[in-house]
């Protein structure tokens, strides 16, 4: 692939006026900047190594650089006499997240600004180098690894806008446990590694590490439950190890190295986003979609307040708004009704209780709030997403059997019962759901697992009188996010040649990060456009 080089940021004289377009082709930055984030466990060190390989290959002599959160936070800790225990890796890993909490305390988004600082002095070295020897500057790359909390994400985002990309590292969590019990923590007892990962998934602190929350804002989903090396030395390669594969495919579609169209996975994850943000629940936006064996859209869902008639609110676009209120949530009642209910439920429990009667009912209710009282889910008036979408297959004659459905948000133990019921093969989903009971509850029907798990509907269908374990498949989604789904799959540029030869590459990236502030862009653009502008 061939990589643009930067230009000098001079004016163009009257006599030789630049296009606009080839003026913001020279103000791009030509850098790229990858967050990874993942659980404890997951291995988004692997990721980054195999992220740095697999470019490397892809844009020869381009400098990519991996910059370890670890390292920030523990040279900021050093400057700012933060202790950093060194007595194994597990008291190491506890003292930096302490130190990271430090300075998420001072800035939530602290630990971001510490990468940035990282980034920066790498770009002023190089350009340095660069500068003094009289080479032209190499395309850079950044790989953060890793990402903890929601705030560095949203301004990484802000300021590197296209130009980053986050990518998430999805792990059975028992693998992700034994890796921590067997290789990097085997001197730590094992309450203390549980207490550890989840800190690292959630800290229960506003500043503390938030993974689980983090996670979902991904790009791109990478399944690393594999691991990279095998054998009693861990020095052979796993031929089941299929990151590179993974990761060449997300590169692939960054670079416009080949035509590459969604999976079928990631067009039922699209449809289930799409779905989600037609939803007015003042509590969560969650969409479903339901695809046949082929592939194929069946159905889609939201959580939403069920309208007499068949379907949701703001799902049948036939009636007429005038003559069909519109009663959600957000339009009438203005409150939710689940909230409304657990306070009657606490009131009630108060005054029952002659020696609660004089506790400060707020105080009371934020304590039973983090109890099974604030978990409860009966009291919605919402149809969830996962059974909007099945009923409305229902409504139209389509049947659920030895279907997949994709939900943004793990399913509740309401939807996971009616789930089981429809004979849906599999669920695919990206945010985690805490309260959900779906595995305690119906873990007999449900697996966790893809590793020898095998579609019930084929079960069923070739052995009937099977004894083998007949499950439904729950695991997290893989491949390009939705977020990504626009940029990663329009044709936003051409594919054929003037003979109508298919094109394939192309001299940039998908990114237009500029070096200039928009201001100063606009200057450079109306001094070029002689004869055009207004000044």
């Amino acid at each position: 692939m061939a990589v643009p080089q930067k230009k000098p940021l001079t004016a163009a004289s009257n006599d030789n006026i630049q296009d606009s377009k080839d003026i913001l082709k020279d103000l791009r930055s030509n850098e790229l900047i990858f967050g990874v984030v993942g659980p404890v466990g997951s291995g988004t060190s692997w990721i980054a190594t195999a992220l740095q390989e697999q470019l490397g290959s892809v844009i020869p002599g381009s400098e990519i650089t991996i910059l370890k959160a670890s390292t920030a936070i523990e040279n900021w800790a050093n400057k700012n006499g933060q202790h950093i225990d060194e007595s194994n890796k597990l008291s190491r890993a506890k003292s930096l997240q302490d130190a990271g909490d430090e300075i998420r305390c001072l800035d939530p988004a602290g630990v971001a600004v510490t990468l940035m600082s990282e980034i920066k002095s790498t770009r002023d070295k190089a350009e340095k180098e660069a500068s003094e020897s009289g080479n032209e500057e190499a395309f850079r790359v950044y790989i953060l690894d890793s990402l903890k909390h929601p705030a560095e994400v949203a301004l990484l985002r802000s300021v590197y806008q296209d130009a980053f990309c986050l990518i998430g590292v999805v792990c059975e969590s028992q693998k992700g446990r034994s890796r921590l019990r067997d290789e990097k923590c085997r001197a730590s007892a094992t309450v203390d590694i549980d207490n550890f990962i989840a800190r690292d998934q959630d800290s229960g602190i506003t500043h503390g590490q938030k993974v689980t929350d983090t996670f979902h804002l991904a790009d791109f989903f990478v399944d690393n439950s594999q691991d990279r090396f095998i054998g009693e030395d861990k020095k052979q390669e796993n031929p089941a190890w299929d990151v590179n594969d993974q990761l060449g495919r997300l590169i692939d579609i960054l670079t416009y190295r080949k035509v590459v169209r969604p999976s079928p996975s990631e067009t039922g994850m699209f449809h289930a986003y799409g779905a989600q943000m037609t939803s007015a629940c003042l509590s969560r936006q969650v969409g479903a979609a339901l695809m046949d064996k082929s592939g194929n859209l069946v159905s889609t869902g939201k959580n939403e307040v069920p309208s007499a008639g068949g379907g949701v609110y703001g799902g049948n676009f036939s009636l007429d708004a005038g003559n069909h209120q519109d009663h959600r949530c957000a339009f009438t009642n203005e409150y939710c009704s689940s909230n409304r209910h657990q306070d009657q439920i606490i009131r009630e429990l108060i005054s029952s209780v002659p020696e609660l009667n004089n506790v400060v009912f707020t105080d009371l209710k934020k304590t039973l709030k983090n109890t099974g009282i604030g978990r409860l889910l009966e009291f919605s008036r919402a149809v969830h997403a996962e059974m909007d979408a099945l009923l409305s297959a229902a409504r139209k004659g389509a049947s659920p059997v030895g279907g997949k459905l994709f939900v943004t948000t793990f399913p509740c133990h309401y939807c996971a019962r009616h789930i089981v019921s429809a004979g849906v093969d599999e669920v695919q989903y990206i945010e985690p759901y805490p309260k959900s009971l779906a595995f305690d509850l119906h873990g007999d029907a449900i697996a966790k697992s893809k590793n020898d798990w095998l579609p019930p509907s084929e079960i069923i269908a070739k052995s009937p009188g099977t004894d083998r374990a007949i499950k439904v498949l729950f695991r997290p989604f893989t491949g390009v996010a939705p977020r990504l789904y626009k940029q990663a799959f329009i044709k936003n540029r051409p594919l054929k040649d003037s003979e109508g030869n298919m094109k394939l590459g192309s001299p940039e990236w998908a990114s237009g990060l500029l070096r200039m502030s928009y201001k100063d862009v606009e200057n450079r653009l109306i001094s070029n456009s002689v004869g055009i502008s207004n000044e």
